[in-house]
């Protein structure tokens, strides 16, 4: 098993605000929002996380009306690099809002590279004033259920000075961790970015491709991206929720996927069983627990000589998912 020196994360990161909620809160939320209001009311009582958009005009309720407990980085690509900079992986991050507010969150920041017309440069030495996009994350106290609002700002296209400039890299660069496409609204868009994908492959036929599904806002995307992103990528990682969203039993995604990582609060697993690594799966367990329990990525040294177990009080669980499916694909 041996963590790779590069590796590639897009195409989203965001700023995650974190609030423990409350009856008031929904209340304050409804009297913005009684729409708003109802779906996070209806995500507590059914104990099933939900995710929706919400546009400009809705974030700047919600950074206006709330104190929250805590912010971090946030974002599959994002939570991805986050874990993959602790384990001294240097991380080329796609991002069209990577701007001083989220990058100063980063822990290392000095293994997450960002890029402008020069290149790709530390994130501390990021200038770029483009607002970043923000997720509000309202979690049940009892359940740990997660309720999120989401202000995704989603770049048209791939960015051009990342495009650009990773061709240089991607001779050294063997994993690319892709996330973001169920923010996608259309599938001619999530195609720009499918497009991009195949002339890293192009580039370097070397590169492993790990794709993190979501909860796709479009129906018509989340076919596609089934259709078109799944037979191309190496593996999908996915939950029980996103996997109800397929219709499929577990099993009958090896027809359409070369391999999947399936990850619940109770079980993760490789489908097919064959291609299982056993070692970096207790890697990524060990990696997912330190986080749940310490509230912070898990270093190799961390690791080494700690064990994966349950944390029934964890410390953070938003974002552990991503947490779990990059620790896994940097370690096979």
């Amino acid at each position: 098993m041996g963590i790779p020196v590069k590796a590639i994360f897009a195409f989203n990161a965001n700023i995650d605000h974190l609030k423990s909620a409350n009856e008031e809160d929904i209340a304050k939320i409804g009297k913005y929002s009684p729409q708003i209001a109802s779906q996070l009311s209806e995500c507590f009582s059914w104990g099933m996380q939900k995710e929706i958009a919400i546009d400009q005009h809705g974030c700047e309720f919600f950074l206006s009306s709330f104190r929250f407990d805590s912010k971090m980085v946030g974002g599959q690509a994002g939570n991805a690099a986050e874990q993959a900079s602790a384990l001294g992986v240097e991380s080329f991050l796609h991002s069209n809002f990577a701007n001083p507010d989220l990058l100063q969150l980063f822990s290392r920041q000095e293994k997450i590279l960002v890029a402008d017309e020069n290149g790709f440069f530390p994130a501390a030495s990021a200038k770029n004033e483009s607002k970043s996009a923000h997720h509000f994350v309202f979690e049940n106290t009892e359940s740990h259920t997660r309720f999120i609002a989401s202000y995704d700002p989603f770049p048209l296209h791939p960015e051009d000075n990342f495009c650009r400039h990773i061709e240089k890299e991607l001779p050294q660069t063997n994993k690319a961790f892709i996330g973001g496409l169920h923010l996608v609204k259309t599938p001619d868009r999530m195609r720009k970015f499918l497009s991009e994908m195949k002339k890293w492959k192009e580039l370097n036929p070397k590169l492993q491709m790990f794709l993190e599904m979501g909860e796709f806002q479009s129906r018509d995307v989340l076919k596609a991206v089934q259709d078109e992103v799944f037979p191309f990528v190496d593996m999908v990682g996915l939950n029980e929720a996103e996997l109800g969203s397929l219709g499929y039993e577990l099993e009958e995604l090896a027809e359409h996927a070369a391999s999947v990582l399936f990850h619940t609060a109770e079980e993760s697993r490789v489908i097919p069983e064959s291609k299982t690594n056993a070692a970096a799966l207790e890697f990524a367990r060990r990696c997912a627990s330190f986080f749940a329990e310490n509230g912070r990525r898990a270093t190799q040294d961390d690791i080494r000589g700690y064990d994966a177990k349950f944390i029934p009080s964890p410390a953070r669980i938003v974002g552990l998912g991503d947490t779990f499916s990059c620790a896994y694909f940097m370690s096979i």
